[in-house]
């Protein structure tokens, strides 16, 4: 008889949560069509709520290893669950208004309901088998969600980009974690950082597996040269999802790039710390001057969001606690400042009537005086993605560079800086298009639709952007209290 992993139900209970919620709504909806979008809402939120209420009550406890093993439960985790269920309750609310989710509101947050799920299990993993299946739980769905606006054809096209290109990267860390297996005997990070500690396996194969999983998460993380599909997906997907992407996944790809180099390849230090050296300059520099050239405003975030992710391996170079704080604090700030952004972009496309098409400089000139609050706080988030105070962005550069200086690497801080000096050239122009005088006018916006929902996410952003920017205490001590739980490579 076969012999089934031990499981601990309360450790996956967020993860169960959302399995049964996104399920038990599409069979509730079936039954209900008249009443498919208040339901979608009611039960998205709540199994969201459920979630995240798990993951607040287990904070703070013992580590809980479960599923044979591989899948870890520590605040790490719960930060992630917690982070993560967060940007999906946003993404309901700014979804209210949208005709599509009117349309097919059940089947738009089952999906988003899975992909929060898979990454979670991704946050977790400890192992290769685990961290694949929860890779792909999250993206399948998310390739629907990225063409979820049928009607649109860049919507289409942004989910077949996603598709085609996540499944070569998914391919290519698949195959790598194949040959770290041949060469160790083991799937589980503990087990291939042992094996190889011991020394005995194959080189070629440990560099060949090596590189090949740097490359499948590099990818993942949006990182240069592996950032092809960013500026397009970015562009072409549902403005919320959009949001959602550049604070959700890029946070949970990172903590599965910082599990895997420092827990399964300690030893390989010599080997992924250059690489992502090369990666983070490459991409820092290479990001921003791409977006500086760009006049559609997501498309200009996007190749934002690449040289952001620069910032973050940073934190991954320098590691040791305060390089794998100021990650995760910086993750974090970025999510909600990217989630604020892309909400009020999703406004401005409302206002004008345009939801198949994109927000341009052009098009947002003297926007900021028809709608001053979403605007200011456009700007608000705007220098926080350049790191000026008093922003949460702020505070998550200034740690990284510090401790980039701190521990021998002043070269990347002053790479980071010299990023942030050209991030101001497009983010002023952001500022500027919406405060054109040239173009005011004192005729006021009817409400858009969804726009009581879309301005409580602006707000909710616009706190927590702000407040860790000026009492940046607490979210650094939660940030280290999280990032504890990460190996410290010497």
């Amino acid at each position: 008889m076969i012999q089934g992993p031990s499981v601990d139900w309360v450790a996956i209970a967020p993860e169960v949560a959302l399995i049964v919620g996104a399920f038990g709504l599409l069979l509730l909806a079936t039954f209900v069509r008249a009443y498919e979008r208040g339901l979608s809402v009611i039960v998205g939120l709540g199994a969201l709520a459920v979630s995240a209420g798990f993951a607040v009550a287990a904070w703070g406890g013992a580590p809980v290893v479960t599923l044979s093993d591989a899948f870890r439960v520590d605040d790490l985790t719960e930060l992630v669950r917690i982070t993560v269920a967060i940007m999906a309750a946003m993404v309901i609310l700014l979804s209210i208004g949208w005709a599509r989710f009117r349309e097919h509101g059940s089947e738009f947050t089952a999906l988003l309901l899975l992909v929060c799920a898979g990454m979670s299990i991704v946050a977790g993993s400890t192992s290769f088998v685990t961290l694949f299946v929860g890779l792909e739980l999250f993206s399948l769905s998310l390739y629907v969600l990225c063409a979820f606006d049928g009607k649109s054809r860049a919507s289409l096209e942004a989910g077949f980009k996603y598709l085609v290109l996540g499944t070569i990267g998914s391919i290519v860390l698949v195959y790598g974690a194949a040959f770290l297996y041949g060469a160790t005997g083991s799937f589980m990070y503990g087990g291939v950082a042992e094996a190889l500690a011991k020394g005995g396996a194959d080189d070629s194969i440990v560099t060949l597996g090596t590189a090949l999983v740097l490359i499948g998460l590099l990818f993942k993380v949006g990182a240069m040269p592996f950032h092809m599909w960013v500026p397009d997906v970015y562009e072409g997907a549902p403005t919320q999802i959009t949001g959602f992407m550049a604070g959700a996944t890029k946070l949970v790809a990172f903590v599965a790039l910082a599990r895997v180099v420092l827990e399964a390849l300690p030893s390989q230090v010599d080997l992924w710390s250059p690489v992502l050296i090369i990666a983070a300059v490459v991409t820092i520099i290479g990001g921003n001057i791409a977006a500086l050239i760009q006049t559609n405003v997501k498309r200009m975030i996007a190749w934002s969001s690449v040289g952001a992710a620069g910032y973050a391996l940073i934190g991954i170079i320098v590691n040791g606690s305060d390089g794998l704080r100021g990650l995760v604090f910086y993750l974090a700030a970025y999510a909600f400042t990217a989630m604020g952004a892309f909400a009020v972009i999703a406004v401005f496309e409302r206002d004008q009537a345009r939801e198949k098409s994109y927000a341009t400089l052009d098009g947002m000139r003297a926007w900021g005086y028809s709608r001053p609050f979403a605007a200011m706080a456009m700007v608000v988030f705007l220098l926080a993605f350049a790191g000026f105070p008093p922003t949460a962005g702020f505070i998550g550069k200034f740690v990284v560079s510090g401790t980039a200086v701190t521990h021998g690497y002043a070269y990347l801080a002053i790479i980071g800086a010299i990023g942030s000096v050209i991030g101001l050239g497009y983010y002023l122009r952001v500022v500027l298009a919406m405060y054109d005088r040239s173009r005011k006018s004192d005729v006021g916006l009817p409400a858009s639709p969804g726009l009581g929902g879309a301005t409580l996410v602006i707000l909710i952003c616009l706190v927590v952007v702000l407040l860790g920017g000026i009492l940046p205490g607490v979210l650094l001590d939660w940030s280290g209290q999280a990032s504890a739980f990460l190996a410290v490579v010497k």
